[in-house]
């Protein structure tokens, strides 16, 4: 049978109501000790357990390497039409901008 929530007391401070449950350990707990994490409630030495607060830091530190490459090949390719571009203007005899070419 379960003891309902308002009749327990905080694990850590047992002069302080629980708020509630570790979902892990089945401890109670009072609002200081509870925290949420990723969407449900935890206590601190389960979260420090799993190690909650490494995998969001490695989360944010993780380079997206797929878009690096999007990001390098989409260079690649400016880059390249760039100078086919410029190969195209170069070709282009000097004649062609002084206006002589058309006066055979």
């Amino acid at each position: 049978m379960s003891v309902p929530l308002s009749k327990t007391n905080c694990l850590i401070h047992p002069a302080r109501p629980a708020s509630a449950r570790c979902p892990v350990c089945k401890s109670f707990y009072c609002a200081e000790c509870i925290t949420e994490h990723e969407g449900r409630l935890t206590c601190a030495r389960c979260l420090a357990a799993e190690g909650g607060t490494d995998t969001v830091r490695k989360k944010r530190l993780r380079i997206p390497v797929l878009a690096f490459l999007q990001l390098a090949l989409g260079l690649v390719v400016a880059w390249m039409l760039f100078y086919a571009a410029a190969r195209v203007l170069l070709s282009i005899p000097a004649e062609f901008h002084d206006g002589t070419l058309w006066e055979e």
